[in-house]
């Protein structure tokens, strides 16, 4: 399998994971079994409630939009750089129609943001006195993961996550994804276990627990569809890895998932990175042709790969 190949599938595997998953979102397992009692398996599944009907079916949501603008801060810029991709997320979100998580919009309404955007979000964690640990940024470790070197990765993921969520925890299980996303494109293989604990050790040790509990045969044991933890950026954390340890064909790592809820569409998004990566493009369901602006992706896998090649693999 070629390095295109894996990069390619990491990123159809994450439009499509989030695009699909929207059909789930933010519902229970008893509530998906009454929508969708033959699965949510294809775009046009996805009942058009008010919530879905913010997207086209087969069109990807903002988890899409801001990995994707991050990668091309970095593409575009040469590297990782705060101030730019504070631009960068700005821009995309100041251009998005779909709704947004409520500490998105604490953050990027605070005037200077841009301008110094690590600083004010601490001040407006701070002030807001946001505790959960949200999931904003978790994607990002896709990202970084892709278009960082292993000296770099920690220290970069570490300041993309801060950007917009100021919480150990929102670092040490975004360093988690990041590593198992660098791991698989350079190795083909999942990262080993405890390296992962290792990082939680380092970052936050309230992470381990989530960690752990991706080595349970039983996926109901992550309680990923539970109302009132949801958004936990350690169950987005665990929902993606849960699949690389139990499912052996790229499809099952995102259905898995999708058919869990809670937040489907990031959590699915994740997981079908790593299917995309593990097994390549070739092996990530058939809808993957029927996602709305595919074109933008088929750039984006060139210019990463092109990128990784002359920076990563020298």
């Amino acid at each position: 399998m070629t390095l295109h190949d894996r990069i390619k599938g990491a990123l159809y595997g994450f439009a499509l994971g989030d695009a699909l998953g929207l059909g789930t979102e933010f519902m229970t397992r008893e509530e998906i079994a009454g929508y969708y009692p033959d699965k949510c398996r294809r775009f046009s599944d996805i009942i058009r409630d008010a919530h879905r009907s913010q997207w086209q079916p087969g069109q990807w949501t903002n988890d899409t939009e801001f990995m994707i603008c991050l990668c091309e801060q970095i593409l575009d810029n040469g590297d990782f750089d705060v101030y730019e991709a504070a631009k960068y997320i700005k821009k995309t979100f100041d251009a998005l129609s779909g709704d947004t998580s409520p500490v998105l919009r604490a953050v990027m309404n605070n005037p200077g943001w841009v301008e110094n955007p690590i600083l004010k979000t601490h001040e407006t964690w701070r002030r807001q006195k946001l505790s959960e640990a949200s999931n904003e940024a978790i994607q990002r470790g896709i990202v970084s993961g892709l278009l960082c070197s292993r000296e770099q990765l920690g220290q970069t993921t570490r300041r993309m996550v801060l950007l917009t969520n100021d919480d150990s925890r929102c670092v040490s299980s975004t360093m988690v994804i990041a590593y198992m996303t660098h791991c698989l494109l350079h190795t083909g293989e999942p990262a080993p276990f405890d390296d992962l604990t290792a990082i939680c050790y380092a970052a936050d040790a309230r992470t381990i627990p989530f960690l752990e509990a991706t080595l349970h045969e039983d996926i109901n044991t992550i309680g990923i569809d539970d109302e009132d933890t949801m958004m936990y950026t350690r169950k987005s954390m665990a929902a993606g890895l849960w699949p690389v340890w139990h499912c052996q064909k790229a499809e099952d790592y995102i259905y898995s998932i999708i058919d869990q809820g809670g937040d489907a569409d990031t959590n699915a998004a994740i997981s079908g990175a790593f299917a995309g990566l593990r097994f390549g493009f070739d092996a990530l369901p058939d809808i993957k042709e029927e996602i709305i602006d595919k074109e933008r992706l088929d750039i984006l896998a060139d210019r990463i790969t092109d990128y990784v090649r002359k920076n990563i693999m020298r």
